[in-house]
């Protein structure tokens, strides 16, 4: 996984080798076309080895945080990134979000003021996973969905509680056997009103990657800060 070295990136002269050195890059275009993707501005003189570049811009926080999520991480250009931005940081820094299952963070990041599909949360978290960044643990979130008046709320059982619960189901099923599994579900959900899930919490990911989830929480955070701060 590509370090990202974009940051240390000041407003001042570079040679052309010192430069490529950060970017990873060898000859003018690559340079030329990695800053411009990364949201720098610059100038360039001279030909060859002797060419000197001078950043005279620098992009602003949330331009960083894209640049590092699509060169260093993966994600689609097309990501809404300012809602991964916002996801990340409560996924690190707020510990009454960071545990909860995919369905209860939508809820708690709508109430909020933050709209992000508990599809994208899922989304932004098997890509994570793959990363080695965040895992899912084997200590689980026990909990129940059920609508009030067409509004889907969610509510923390104990584990005995789920287990009960899906042991009245198959009993169920099996003392119909001619009947489908509707019937057996609507009648669970009646009786204990809801239906029972569990999730295993979210956990920081392989200690190899320490690095790449500090400069993810970093530049998140560094976005906010500005946009807050204006």
């Amino acid at each position: 996984m590509e370090v990202y070295k974009m940051a240390e990136l000041e407003m001042r002269a570079y040679p052309i080798g010192m430069l490529s050195g950060i970017l990873g890059t060898n000859g003018k275009q690559a340079t030329d076309r990695k800053l411009a993707s990364y949201g720098y501005s610059f100038t360039s003189a001279g030909t060859g080895t002797k060419r000197i570049y001078t950043i005279t811009a620098l992009p602003d926080a949330l331009q960083r945080f894209k640049s590092f999520c699509v060169f260093s991480l993966g994600f689609s250009p097309n990501t809404n990134f300012r809602k991964l931005r916002d996801f990340v940081f409560y996924l690190m820094n707020d510990d009454n979000f960071n545990w909860r299952p995919a369905e209860m963070m939508e809820e708690y990041l709508r109430n909020e003021k933050h709209g992000i599909s508990r599809q994208k949360i899922g989304k932004y978290l098997q890509h994570f996973e793959a990363l080695c960044l965040f895992v899912r643990t084997d200590d689980f979130v026990y909990y129940k969905v059920k609508k009030n008046y067409g509004v889907q709320e969610h509510e923390i059982i104990t584990k005995e509680e789920y287990c009960q619960a899906w042991s009245y189901y198959h009993e169920w099923r099996n003392a119909h056997p001619d009947e489908d599994s509707r019937p057996a579900f609507t009648s669970m959900y009646n009786r204990f009103g809801g239906v029972p899930r569990k999730q295993g919490r979210v956990d920081r990911g392989a200690p190899w990657n320490r690095e790449t989830i500090n400069t993810l929480f970093d530049l998140a955070s560094q976005s906010i800060l500005e946009e807050v701060s204006g």
